[in-house]
């Protein structure tokens, strides 16, 4: 019996244009793109700081880079 199956549910990325689950990914709160997880995080420890209270903001719009649209 299996209990955690993959999602059959996809998006693509704004940034990238790749195929990804919509459960591993998110949407960032400046811009507003969906975005895969190495566009929308960057690195593993920005996920911890999300998971710990940090906004959800986009690799771009932290370097203070206007994203393409």
């Amino acid at each position: 019996m299996e209990i955690l199956r993959k999602s059959i549910f996809r998006t693509e990325c704004d940034e990238c244009r790749v195929q990804f689950p919509v459960n591993s990914g998110g949407v960032c709160e400046t811009c507003r793109r969906i975005l895969c997880n190495k566009h929308l995080h960057g690195s593993f420890v920005r996920r911890i700081a999300i998971a710990l209270g940090a906004p959800y903001q986009c690799v771009a719009c932290r370097a203070g880079r206007i994203p393409e649209q």
